[in-house]
């Protein structure tokens, strides 16, 4: 190629690519498009990856954004793979995630492109959040930052992956695309393995709305809880046999929470007794919560859910 027409490849690149992935969700993804407008931004890119949806949803977006690109799968397959169709497709130098029922607030984006130009060395930045539940209340998300996020991130994932982080594109080279095997704990496995070897760094704002809806898929969340143990499980014991410990007895206690949530209590029962058997005394509350989990298992009842809520124990549910 000449070099004139190199050049005007070159110039033509978007500096940023939205990468929006969807499943479905012509009746709310408005909100996000709109959120993306609101942004005070100059040359970006908008990629859809759309993961088989038969609503309309396209269409929502070509009305709103006509020079959208869209990445479409034939069969859903997940996030992990709608979002990677949308990042073979994007040429940005820095890649912003939104997920299609979540928005952005004003200036989120010029704040976190700012931080990046400013700091070459950090690879990730994401920032705080507002949590918006189903009932309408909202509380903020407020994010501290750590000195090693590759072991804070192996136990919980205190910002939201899948639509705060904005990220250079250069990652993609190292760390790879996301796990299409995780139906879900995509995003985190990703922040994880990106953390083993670049610097993130959260902004203390709340600069995006995470719209709560129903829980996952109990199913799709236990083989993806045993995936992702078994990915990461040299990892964990890196950082200590109790760390190890502590670690796993958490993913199986997220993992008892979707099949509770799904009234599924004798699986959730399942899972909940390996949270216990690996770490007795990382929740006091896990052992309190076994008793009625056996209960509700066997009678069909919904004590658990009552008493924890009744305490506020919603890190259970």
């Amino acid at each position: 190629m000449p070099a004139r027409q190199i050049r005007r490849v070159f110039l033509i690149m978007p500096r940023l690519s939205v990468i929006i992935p969807t499943y479905n969700r012509a009746h709310c993804i408005a909100r996000a498009l709109e959120s993306l407008r609101a942004q005070p931004l100059g040359d970006f890119e908008l990629v859809l990856g759309d993961d088989a949806s038969s609503d309309g949803t396209w269409e929502v977006v070509q009305r709103e954004f006509p020079e959208a690109k869209l990445a479409r799968l034939e069969v859903n397959t997940g996030a992990a793979a709608a979002r990677n169709a949308a990042l073979r497709v994007a040429t940005g130098e820095f890649l912003a995630f939104l997920d299609s029922d979540d928005e952005w607030l004003p200036e989120k984006i010029p704040a976190q492109l700012a931080f990046l130009e400013k700091h070459p060395d950090v690879t990730v930045c994401a920032s705080s959040h507002i949590l918006c539940r189903r009932d309408g209340m909202r509380r903020e998300v407020l994010v501290d930052n750590v000195g090693d996020w590759s072991r804070r991130l192996q136990g919980g994932q205190p910002f939201h992956g899948a639509s705060t982080p904005v990220v250079r594109r250069s990652v993609l080279e190292s760390v790879g695309l996301q796990d299409e095997s995780l139906r879900v704990l995509e995003d985190w496995d990703w922040m994880l393995r990106i953390s083993q070897n670049h610097r993130i760094h959260v902004l203390p704002e709340p600069l995006a709305v995470i719209h709560e809806n129903g829980p996952s898929d109990a199913d799709h969340t236990l083989i993806s809880t045993k995936r992702f143990l078994e990915k990461h499980d040299r990892e964990f014991l890196g950082f200590g046999a109790e760390h190890r410990r502590r670690v796993v007895s958490q993913h199986w206690e997220n993992a008892a929470r979707s099949f509770f949530r799904h009234g599924r209590n004798r699986e959730g029962m399942g899972c909940l007794g390996k949270s216990l058997a690996v770490a007795p005394g990382r929740n006091p509350a896990l052992a309190a919560a076994f008793p009625l989990a056996c209960a509700d298992a066997v009678l069909g009842t919904r004590m658990l859910r009552r008493v924890l809520r009744a305490r506020g124990w919603y890190s259970i549910l």
